[in-house]
C-alpha cells in the first residue's frame, strides 16, 4: 500500500475527528439553550454521542462486509455516504433541538424526574442518527482497507491516531477561532465542510484503487510492513472488561473534572476546551507511541500499562488539592494562574490520558486483528462504558459521594484491573506498585482535601445533580456561597439594590416581581419587603436549601404566602410561564465569561423577558465588573429589544445596574427614589449600612452613565454591527477581539 494512500487516509480521519469534536462542542452548547444549563444535559449529550458511536461501530462492523459483497458496492462508498449524512446533521440538529424544546415546555420544572427523563429521550432522538453515522466510519473504512490489503492487522490504531489529533484541532479551532468569528451556525458549516471533504477524498481513494486487491503478503508492501505481531495480552474476557472499565471511567472522570478543576481554572469555556484538548492530546501521544512500537516490532506490556493506570488515576485527587496550592486563604487567589493550570493538567491528568491513549488502540488491534467486525464489536464495548459512565456519575455518584470520592472510586477500579493481571508483571515491579498504590489510596482518603468542600468552619454542604453547594456563615469566614468550589456571591447591599431600584422606577403600584438566579436569596427577600407577589427561579436545588444559613428570619421569608421559589432554568421558565410581572430582575452567576452565561445576556433572552413584562414593566440586569468589552455587547443587546434603558454604576463602583422598559423611565433624583420606597423596603435597603447612613446615600453613590456612550465604546472594539446573541456569545468567546 502506497505512502500516498496512507497519507490520504490520515487526512480523511483527521477531518472526520475534527468535525466530530466541533459537533460535540456546539451541540452541547445548543442543548443547554434548549433544555437547560444543567449537568444532566451535558452528561446525556455526551452519553448519546458515545451511544451513537458504539451502535455504529458494532452494527457497521457486523454488516459492512456482507452488504458490500451482496450489493457489490465498495465499503469506501458506504463511508462516503456516512460522511454526507453527518454533514446534514449540521443543519438539522439545531432545528430538532428547537422542536424538542417546544414539545417539552409543559412537562414540568427542570428538576422533575419526568422532565429529566423526557429531555434525555428527546436529546437521544435528536442526536442518535448523526452519531450513529459517525460510529460506522471506523468499520466502513477498515473494511475498505481490508478489501485493498488483506495483510493489514492494525488499521484501527492508524485511523484512531488520525481521528484523535483531528479531535484536538476541532475542539481548539472551535473554541479559539471559529465560534468567535462565525458564531455557532458558521462553525457547524465548517464541520459539515470537513465531512464533505472527507467524503470526496474517500471517493478519490475508491476510484484510484477499485480494481486493486493485494492478497499475497510476501510480495507486496503491506499496510504495516514492519508491524509487530499483535497478540492478546491476556484472555478475551479480560480484554473486554478492561476496555469497558477504561471507557466507563475515562468519561466519568472527565465529567468529574469539570467540577474538580473549576475553582482553579474558572468556569470559562476556554478552561473546559483546553482541559479536553489536553486529554485528547495526551491520548494522541500515547497512540503515536503505540504506532511507533508496532513499527519497531515490540509493544509495551499491557499488564504493566494497567498497573500504571492504577497509579496515575490517583494524581487528579492528589495534585488538585487546595492544601497544596492555597494555605488558609480564599481560593480565588490562584483561580486564573496559567502556571497552576499547566502544572495541574500536565502532572495530574496527562500521564493517565497518555496511557489510555496507548492501551485502548493496542487492545482493540490485538482483539480485532484488522477484522472490522471484531473491531466494531470491541470498540462498541469501550464506547458502551463511555455511554454509561457520565450518566451514572452525574445522576448518582456525584450527588451521593462528591468529586473527591468519585475520583478515588475510579482510581480503585483501575487498581482492581491491576490485581486481575498482576501475575503477568515481574515481582519486583508489582510489589513496588502495590506499595505505592496503598500509599496513594491512604493519602487520598485520609489526608487530601477538595475544592468542592473547603475547610471553612461550620460549612454546610449540599450536593445534587446540578452542583455541589457550600455555604458558610460564621465570624471567621463571613457569609459566602460557593457552587462547585467557585465563589458566587457574598453579603452586599448591591443585591438589595437589584430589587429596590427597578421597583422604585416602576410607574404605579407594582404587584409582582420575578427574580432569576436566587443566589443567597437577598434580592428575593428584599422584593418581599414591598409586600408584592414574588417568584424566584433557581437552577441548583442546593442553592435554595442553604438559604436559612444566611438569615435569621429565613423561615419567615420562606413561609411568606406571597413568595414562591421554583427550581428551573431561568430562561426555560420564561418560555413556559404564562404569567407576567411588573419587574424582572436577574443577577447571573459570575464571572461574565462563564460557559453558557450569554443565555441570560443575549438579545434572544431579552426578547423573551420582554414578553413576560406587564405594561410599564421594568427589567433590571446586573453586570458585574467594569470591563467595557463585556458591558458594551450586553448593553447593546438590551437596547435593541427595549426602547428605554438606563445604566447606573453600582454604589461600590463595581459593576453596572441596567434597567429597561418599553415605557419611558422617569428622571429621578436620589431623594425621589427614596420617597417611592415603602418603609419596610427602606429599612431593608439600609439593613447592612452603618447606622449614621440613610437610603439616600446609596443612590447618591450610584452614578448614571450614558447608554449611548457605552455602546459607542463597544463599536470601537467590535465595529458597528456587534450585538450579543445566542449565535454570537461574545462574552464567552473573546480571545481574538480582546
Amino acid at each position: 500500500m502506497s505512502k500516498q494512500f496512507k497519507t490520504v487516509l490520515f487526512i480523511i480521519f483527521l477531518l472526520s475527528g475534527a468535525s466530530g469534536l466541533i459537533y460535540q462542542t456546539v451541540w452541547i452548547r445548543l442543548a443547554f439553550a434548549s433544555f437547560g444549563i444543567i449537568l444532566p444535559v451535558l452528561s446525556v449529550t455526551i452519553s448519546v454521542f458515545m451511544a451513537g458511536l458504539a451502535l455504529g461501530s458494532w452494527l457497521g462492523g457486523k454488516y459492512i462486509d456482507a452488504f458490500s459483497k451482496k450489493l457489490k458496492i465498495s465499503s469506501a462508498l458506504f463511508y462516503c455516504a456516512a460522511e454526507v449524512i453527518i454533514a446534514c446533521g449540521a443543519l438539522i440538529v439545531p432545528k430538532l433541538f428547537g422542536l424538542g424544546q417546544y414539545l417539552l415546555l409543559n412537562v414540568g420544572t427542570s428538576d422533575s424526574g419526568l422532565y429529566l427523563l423526557l429531555s434525555a429521550l428527546m436529546l437521544s432522538a435528536c442526536l442518535l442518527p448523526w452519531c450513529f453515522s459517525m460510529g460506522v466510519t471506523f468499520p466502513f473504512m477498515m473494511s475498505f482497507i481490508k478489501q485493498t490489503d488483506e495483510a493489514q492487522n492494525s488499521s484501527f490504531s492508524f485511523l484512531y491516531t488520525a481521528n484523535v489529533i483531528g479531535a484536538v484541532i476541532g475542539v481548539l479551532g472551535a473554541a479559539i477561532l471559529w465560534i468567535e468569528i462565525l458564531g455557532f451556525s458558521g462553525t457547524l458549516l465548517i464541520a459539515a465542510t470537513f465531512n464533505l471533504a472527507a467524503a470526496l477524498l474517500a471517493f478519490t481513494l475508491y476510484a484510484q484503487n477499485k480494481n486493486k486487491r493485494v492478497v499475497n503478503t510476501d510480495k507486496h508492501e503491506s499496510f504495516e510492513p514492519l508491524a509487530a505481531k499483535i497478540t492478546l495480552p491476556f484472555s478475551e474476557k479480560l480484554v473486554v472488561l478492561v476496555l469497558f472499565v477504561t471507557g466507563f471511567s475515562s468519561l466519568s472522570m472527565e465529567v468529574a473534572w469539570t467540577r474538580a478543576y473549576s475553582p482553579v481554572l474558572g468556569t470559562m469555556i476556554y478552561a473546559f476546551a483546553f482541559l479536553l484538548a489536553g486529554y485528547l492530546f495526551a491520548s494522541w501521544l500515547g497512540t503515536r507511541l503505540y504506532r511507533r512500537d508496532i513499527m519497531k516490532g515490540k509493544i509495551k506490556s499491557r499488564p504493566v500499562l494497567i498497573m500504571l493506570l492504577s497509579l496515575f488515576s490517583f494524581l487528579p485527587v492528589l495534585i488538585n488539592d487546595p492544601q497544596i496550592f492555597v494555605h488558609g486563604t480564599a481560593y480565588t487567589v490562584l483561580s486564573y494562574n496559567i502556571y497552576v493550570y499547566l502544572f495541574q493538567v500536565l502532572v495530574s491528568i496527562f500521564p493517565l490520558c497518555f496511557v489510555l491513549g496507548y492501551i485502548t488502540p493496542s487492545l482493540i488491534d490485538s482483539y480485532s486483528q484488522g477484522d472490522p467486525k471484531r473491531a466494531g464489536k470491541i470498540y462498541a464495548v469501550n464506547t458502551l462504558g463511555c455511554i454509561l459512565g457520565p450518566i451514572v456519575t452525574s445522576y448518582l455518584l456525584l450527588p451521593l459521594l462528591g468529586v473527591k470520592s468519585v475520583l478515588i472510586f475510579f482510581a480503585l477500579s483501575y487498581t482492581v484491573l491491576f490485581f486481575l493481571c498482576i501475575n503477568k508483571i515481574k515481582p519486583a515491579v508489582r510489589n513496588t506498585a502495590i506499595v505505592i498504590t496503598a500509599l496513594f489510596t491512604a493519602v487520598s482518603i485520609f489526608w487530601s482535601s477538595s475544592y468542592e468542600v473547603p475547610k471553612f468552619e461550620k460549612a454546610v454542604v449540599k450536593r445534587d445533580y446540578a452542583a455541589t453547594v457550600v455555604a458558610t456563615a460564621n465570624d471567621k469566614d463571613g457569609l459566602n456561597l460557593l457552587v462547585n468550589g467557585y465563589g458566587i456571591t457574598s453579603k452586599t447591599t448591591i443585591t438589595k439594590v437589584m430589587a429596590h431600584l427597578p421597583l422604585a422606577y416602576h410607574k404605579g403600584n407594582p404587584e409582582s416581581a420575578l427574580v432569576i438566579c436566587f443566589g443567597m436569596g437577598t434580592t428575593y427577600r428584599s422584593l418581599l419587603s414591598w409586600d408584592i407577589n414574588v417568584t424566584a427561579v433557581e437552577l441548583a436545588p442546593g442553592v435554595v436549601s442553604v438559604f436559612p444559613i444566611f438569615y435569621e428570619d429565613a423561615q419567615k421569608v420562606l413561609d411568606n404566602p406571597k413568595g414562591k421559589i421554583i427550581i428551573d432554568d431561568g430562561r426555560r421558565f420564561l418560555m413556559r410561564t404564562p404569567e407576567k410581572f411588573d419587574v424582572i430582575t436577574l443577577d447571573p452567576p459570575p464571572p461574565l465569561q462563564s460557559a453558557g452565561s450569554s443565555l441570560l445576556y443575549s438579545r434572544e433572552f431579552y426578547k423573551l423577558a420582554k414578553l413576560r413584562l406587564k405594561e410599564n414593566g421594568i427589567l433590571q440586569q446586573w453586570i458585574p465588573g467594569n470591563d467595557i468589552y463585556y458591558i458594551a455587547c450586553m448593553t447593546k443587546a438590551l437596547k435593541e429589544e427595549f426602547t428605554y434603558v438606563k445604566a447606573f454604576i453600582s454604589m461600590e463602583g463595581f459593576g453596572i445596574h441596567l434597567i429597561a422598559s418599553m415605557s419611558p423611565l422617569d428622571e429621578l433624583t436620589p431623594e425621589d427614589i427614596v420617597a417611592r420606597l415603602p418603609q419596610k423596603a427602606s429599612d431593608d435597603l439600609i439593613e447592612w449600612l452603618p447606622k449614621q447612613f440613610d437610603a439616600k446615600i446609596i443612590f447618591h453613590l450610584m452614578k448614571e452613565v450614558s447608554v449611548e456612550y457605552i455602546i459607542a465604546k463597544g463599536e470601537i472594539i467590535y465595529g458597528k454591527n456587534f450585538v450579543l446573541t445566542d449565535n454570537t456569545p461574545y462574552n464567552e468567546y473573546y480571545l481574538l477581539l480582546k
